[in-house]
């Protein structure tokens, strides 16, 4: 190969080259467009800011194990712990169902060596006075767990299954919540 092959490569880019640039700078230009979700300039549908309408949320007590730590972790994940007076004007009401599914059975003995844990969480929010619905879904989540054949370990990991659940389903309602009420 000659020394004039050579430059003329050299100053000719590829195909895939100017693919890779043009990608690269559309890339460049759309990053501009696009706004953080939970940031304070994020304006809400049901006014102020994303983050300010998550704190407007009232969450009472939902039944159940499962119900107990979504709720906890739903109030922690809203509130942030920082601001507890401020005003609710917002309802969540949510209903937990959870069924178990044997994956494994152990047929020296007969007993389920796995399982896996199925919840699913009905929700809607509701305005406090209109009871008009912002916004409402149905989550659900599987959370797997090891059975013994001590008892002890299996419901310790049973109500370990129940706990992750539990925080799982907050973080799928609380995104859904958000991407719902963002204008």
């Amino acid at each position: 190969m000659s020394s004039s092959e050579t430059a003329a490569q050299i100053v000719w880019p590829s195909r895939r080259g100017l693919a890779l640039a043009a990608a690269l700078g559309l890339a460049a230009l759309a990053g501009g467009c696009f706004r953080p979700l939970y940031a304070e300039s994020t304006t809400s549908t049901v006014g102020g800011s994303v983050k300010s309408a998550l704190r407007s949320i009232d969450i009472p007590e939902i039944k159940g194990v499962i119900g107990h730590y979504l709720r906890n972790e739903l109030v922690f994940e809203f509130d942030g712990g920082n601001e507890p007076d401020a005003q609710k004007t917002l309802k969540l009401d949510a209903t937990i169902t959870e069924s178990i599914e044997i994956v494994t059975v152990d047929y020296a003995n007969g007993r389920a060596d796995s399982a896996v844990l199925v919840a699913t969480a009905t929700w809607k929010v509701t305005r406090s006075g209109s009871g008009e619905v912002v916004s409402s879904g149905v989550s659900s989540v599987r959370e797997p767990y090891e059975r013994s054949s001590q008892r002890f370990a299996t419901v310790r990991a049973a109500r370990n299954a129940q706990v992750q659940a539990g925080k799982n389903l907050a973080s799928l309602i609380r995104g859904q919540i958000s991407a719902d009420i963002t204008s």
